[in-house]
C-alpha cells in the first residue's frame, strides 16, 4: 500500500505538530489502536506534497485523510465488503475544520 519513497511512518505527534488541524485525528487515535498510520507523499524530487493517513477497518471500510496544504484536506470513507463494496460513504475537499469533523463523526464500523 505504502510506496518506499514515501519513508517510515509518521508518528501521529509529528504529523499533528507539522499539522495541527489534525488534532481530532489524534484524539481519535488517542482512544484505542485504531491503525491510522500517516506518512508523508513525495513527488519525484523528493519534496513533501502531502501527508496522508489511512486505517482500514477489517470487515468494514477503509478511512483515508490527506493534508494536501493547511487550508486544503481530503478526507474519504469506502466501504470494502457486501454489494456496495468500493463505494464511498464519504468523499469530500475543503478546509480541514470542516472536513476532519465529517469523517471523524462516522461510527466506527460501516453495517
Amino acid at each position: 500500500m505504502w510506496t518506499p519513497e514515501s519513508g517510515p511512518p509518521l508518528d501521529p505527534y509529528t504529523a499533528v505538530a507539522e499539522y495541527p488541524v489534525l488534532e481530532p485525528l489524534l484524539a481519535l487515535c488517542e482512544r484505542a489502536d485504531t491503525g491510522w498510520m500517516f506518512r508523508h507523499k513525495r513527488d519525484s524530487a523528493g519534496q513533501v506534497t502531502a501527508i496522508q493517513g489511512v486505517r482500514i477497518v477489517d470487515g468494514s471500510h477503509m478511512d483515508v485523510v490527506r493534508i494536501i496544504a493547511h487550508d486544503r484536506v481530503v478526507v474519504a470513507r469506502a466501504r470494502l465488503v457486501g454489494e456496495q463494496a468500493g463505494s464511498f460513504v464519504l468523499n469530500v475537499e475543503g478546509r480541514p475544520e470542516k472536513v476532519i469533523p465529517l469523517l471523524v463523526s462516522l461510527p466506527d464500523r460501516e453495517v
